[in-house]
């Protein structure tokens, strides 16, 4: 019962594409998050990627699929190195120490960037989930339900997205 009431809450406040303020993660939200996925992605997914995280995207469920895919595609966008990769998390490390906008050179993410699979499954989850996005470390959090994702953005004030 509290899943649903967690899902139907998120369901209610969360924001579409057109309620974004902020261009980059609006950028972010129609190039990577809610890009179209096709076949050539799928198959290029387990390039670089350890063998634990291949086998889990083998045997994943919707949900999870989905999280591993924004992964790949967060790492193929923005040019960064998977650091640690599990079934519930995944560490995303730019290169250079930054990723930077190929036109503007200003650095988009500093530092780490987390991904976080199903951050609402259960209670536990969610006190997890809630407790990271406090942490001093991250300024920026994207809720997406079934992924979120934690990032340090220099150049935004500390907010929280909460998209469909």
């Amino acid at each position: 019962m509290q899943t649903i009431m967690t899902r139907l809450e998120y369901w209610i406040m969360a924001d579409t594409q057109y309620r974004i303020h902020s261009p980059f993660v609006f950028d972010m939200y129609r190039k990577v998050l809610f890009a179209e996925v096709d076949k050539s992605l799928r198959d290029r997914m387990a390039e670089g990627m350890p063998e634990e995280a291949v086998a889990a995207m083998q045997t994943a469920g919707r949900r999870e699929r989905a999280y591993h895919e924004i992964v790949y595609k967060l790492r193929d966008h923005y040019g960064l190195k998977v650091m640690c990769y599990d079934g519930d998390e995944a560490v995303l490390c730019p290169e250079s120490g930054q990723a930077s906008n190929p036109k503007t050179g200003q650095p988009l993410i500093e530092g780490e960037m987390k991904v976080v699979c199903r951050p609402h499954k259960c209670h536990a989850r969610e006190l997890r989930w809630q407790a990271q996005q406090g942490n001093a470390k991250y300024n920026v959090s994207i809720d997406m339900y079934d992924v979120g994702l934690l990032m340090n953005c220099s150049r935004m004030h500390r907010q929280h997205f909460l998209l469909k």
